[in-house]
């Protein structure tokens, strides 16, 4: 996050919210409880009125799929009937309750979708509105990472590449090649991380064509032991922002 894009940063992590990095972080934990409440508990003084606010959401709130398009779909509205048809089938969560969102691109081609709880949403919002702040963003923190990332993240045409965030004991790790979503996964792996991570990516690519070409896996916040075949790149920790 650039100073140019966004003056604060807020964050809603497994148990917490924090508001700002480094040594002046200010962090309002919540542990089991709703989360919405806890944002009241942030000091306004660290919020001016008309400054631009950035949301990060931890992967363990959100559920996310890599969507294809079929042929037959016409429209946003089929578009987001299809999505809400999908997070049903594979994570079981649904309107109203939860809201969905996805990339903007052509519709030939895989698309990254997000769902998160509705009432997350609508408590970030009110807060922006109740501080007076310009809301620029709100990404989950695989999302996050990956555009902070994407100046680095290559792959030779035909090859994968994957990125692999951890946080705590959650995994989200990304697929793709030639520029195209391919798969993505988001999960508690305990102390398991390094282990699943190989047998998630091994799983993806022996079901592809092309599997023997291997890529690229940058790692964030995990050391992971690659697959045949790829080589691993440190993209540093997975710490806020």
């Amino acid at each position: 996050m650039s100073r140019s894009s966004a003056d604060l940063l807020l964050c809603l992590e497994a148990g917490a919210w924090t508001l700002g990095t480094g040594p002046d972080v200010r962090r309002i934990a919540f542990g089991g409880a709703t989360p919405a409440p806890a944002l009241e508990a942030l000091d306004a003084a660290a919020t001016p009125p008309r400054s631009r606010l950035q949301i990060v959401i931890d992967d363990s709130w959100l559920r996310y799929l890599v969507v294809r398009w079929p042929d037959a779909l016409r429209g946003r509205e089929e578009r987001q009937a299809y999505l809400a048809h999908r997070f049903r089938e594979v994570h079981g969560v649904a309107e109203p309750e939860w809201t969905f969102a996805f990339d903007r691109g052509p519709v030939h081609f895989p698309v990254l979708a997000c769902a998160a709880q509705r009432s997350v949403i609508n408590a970030l919002q009110a807060f922006a509105r109740a501080r007076r702040l310009r809301l620029v963003g709100v990404a989950g923190c695989f999302v996050h990472r990956f555009n902070r990332l994407q100046r680095r993240l290559d792959s030779a045409p035909g090859d994968f590449g994957a990125l692999a965030v951890a946080r705590g004991s959650r995994l989200t790790v990304g697929l793709w090649r030639d520029g195209a979503w391919q798969a993505l996964r988001s999960q508690n792996v305990g102390d398991h991380g390094p282990q699943i991570l190989r047998q998630t990516l091994e799983s993806w690519t022996l079901r592809m064509a092309g599997a023997d070409r291997g890529g690229v896996l940058y790692a964030s916040g995990i050391a992971p032991a690659a697959p045949t075949g790829w080589r691993i790149e440190d993209a540093g920790d997975a710490s806020w922002p």
